[in-house]
C-alpha cells in the first residue's frame, strides 16, 4: 500500500501542473513504514523515496524553481532520516523486549514450577500473568510441597510488582519449601517464611539506601488432612470409624491475603471468611500475638480456589472490580481445567488485557491416583 501511495504521488506530479506539487508527501511513506512495517522493509522504502525525488527533480529536466528543487529533496532526505532512526529505535526496543522475556521466562523456571502440581493424591492447577508486559513473573507466587504431614500450599503476593520482586519472593519460597520437610506445623512454617524474608529485608537494607521500602507478603498458606486408615475390624480396642468426610479437613493460616473459595461437588460457592487474619509476612514484629491456625471440615470431592489480589481487583475500563464470586457461583460445577480457561479468558475481557497487578490464581483438588 506504501508502495502504490508513493506511485500515486509521482503519477499526480506528473499529470498536473508544476503549482500543484505533491512530492513533499512522499516523505510519509517511509514515515508510516516506520511505524508498521519492519526495519528492513523502512530502509528500502526510504531509499526508494530518495532515488524516485532525485531523478524527478535532479535528473529530468523541470521549470521548476533550482531551490525549490533543492528543498523537495532535502526535506525528502530529512523525513527519510527520521523514518529510518525511528525504525531503528523500534527495533532495538523489540530486541530488548525479547530479551526481557527470555529473563523473564528463566526466572520464572527457577523460581515458580509449572503447573499443574501434584502433590500425592492432590493436584493444584492455575495460571499466572503478570501486569509487566514482557515479564512472564512478577510479584506473586505459589508453591505446592508434598511432605511427611501431608501435602503444604502456599500462594503469596509480594509487595510490588515486576522482576524487583524475585528476590522477596525466592526468600519467603525457600523458607516454605524448607520448613514443609522438617515442621509439622503450619505455624512453624509461617514463622521460618517471616525470619526468611526479614533476613532479606535486613540484607537489602544498604542496597535500598532509603528509595525502596522494606518488602511484605500476603499469603495463605493451608494443607490437608486426610483420615487415617481405618483398623482392621478384628483389631484390639476396634471401634467404628467417624465417617470419612468428617476427618477431611483443610488446615488454613491467613497472612492478610484475599479469601479463599470453597468449591462444592453440587456447584456451591463458599467463601472462607477470617475472622482474624493474621498479618502479612514481613510485619510480624508489630504484635506478640500468633497468626491463627483455622481448620475447617470439608468433603472429600471439595476444591480449594484461592487467588491474589490482581484477580479481585482487576478492574474493567469503567472501573469496577472483577465479579469473581458470582462467576465462581457460575462455573462451580466445571471441570478445573474448563473453570480456569474460562476465567482467564473473562479477566482478559474485563481488563481488555490490561492487568493493573499481578494476577496468580491455584485450584487444589482432591484426586485420588488409581491403583497399578
Amino acid at each position: 500500500m506504501l508502495l502504490v501511495y508513493l506511485a500515486l504521488v509521482v503519477l499526480i506530479d506528473s499529470i498536473t501542473p508544476r503549482s500543484f506539487r505533491l512530492d513533499i508527501f512522499a516523505g510519509l511513506a517511509p514515515l508510516i513504514a516506520a511505524a508498521v512495517c519492519t526495519y528492513g522493509q523502512t530502509l528500502v522504502l526510504g531509499l526508494l523515496d530518495l532515488a524516485v525525488m532525485i531523478v524527478t527533480h535532479g535528473v529530468i529536466p523541470d521549470t521548476m524553481v533550482t531551490i525549490n528543487r533543492v528543498a523537495s529533496i532535502l526535506g525528502n532526505i530529512i523525513m527519510v532520516g527520521a523514518s529510518i532512526a525511528v525504525a531503528r529505535l523500534l527495533r532495538d526496543r523489540e530486541e530488548l523486549l525479547t530479551q526481557v522475556r527470555a529473563t523473564g521466562e528463566a526466572a520464572q523456571r527457577a523460581l515458580l514450577r509449572e503447573l499443574p502440581l501434584h502433590s500425592g493424591d492432590v493436584v493444584v492447577d492455575g495460571f499466572y500473568v503478570s501486569s509487566q508486559r514482557g515479564a512472564l513473573v512478577g510479584g506473586d507466587i505459589y508453591e505446592v510441597v508434598d511432605t511427611p504431614y501431608g501435602p503444604r500450599v502456599l500462594i503469596g503476593d509480594v509487595q510490588g510488582k515486576g522482576l524487583r520482586t524475585l528476590g522477596a519472593g525466592a526468600a519467603v519460597l525457600t523458607a516454605f519449601r524448607e520448613a514443609a520437610y522438617h515442621l509439622r506445623s503450619l505455624s512453624g512454617g509461617v514463622a521460618a517464611m517471616e525470619v526468611g524474608l526479614r533476613r532479606y529485608n535486613s540484607a537489602h537494607e544498604r542496597e535500598r539506601n532509603g528509595t525502596e521500602e522494606e518488602r511484605f507478603v500476603t499469603a495463605l498458606v493451608f494443607g490437608i488432612e486426610l483420615p487415617d486408615p481405618a483398623p482392621a475390624p478384628d483389631a484390639p480396642g476396634h471401634a467404628p470409624a467417624p465417617d470419612a468426610v468428617d476427618d477431611v479437613r483443610l488446615v488454613l493460616i491467613d497472612c492478610g491475603h484475599v479469601q479463599p473459595y470453597l468449591l462444592h461437588a453440587d456447584g456451591t460457592v463458599r467463601e472462607l471468611d477470617s475472622e482474624e487474619p493474621g498479618l502479612p509476612l514481613g510485619l510480624g514484629d508489630l504484635t506478640s500475638t500468633p497468626r491463627p491456625v483455622q481448620r475447617i471440615p470439608i468433603q472429600p470431592d471439595t476444591r480449594v480456589f484461592a487467588c491474589t489480589d490482581g484477580v479481585t481487583e482487576a478492574r474493567c475500563s469503567a472501573g469496577d472490580f472483577y465479579p469473581l464470586a458470582d462467576r465462581l457461583s457460575g462455573w462451580a460445577s466445571l471441570p478445573t481445567p474448563e473453570l480456569l480457561e474460562r476465567l482467564r479468558k473473562d479477566l482478559d475481557v474485563h481488563t481488555k488485557g490490561r492487568f493493573q497487578d499481578d494476577a496468580a490464581v491455584i485450584v487444589l483438588e482432591h484426586a485420588p491416583v488409581p491403583p497399578g
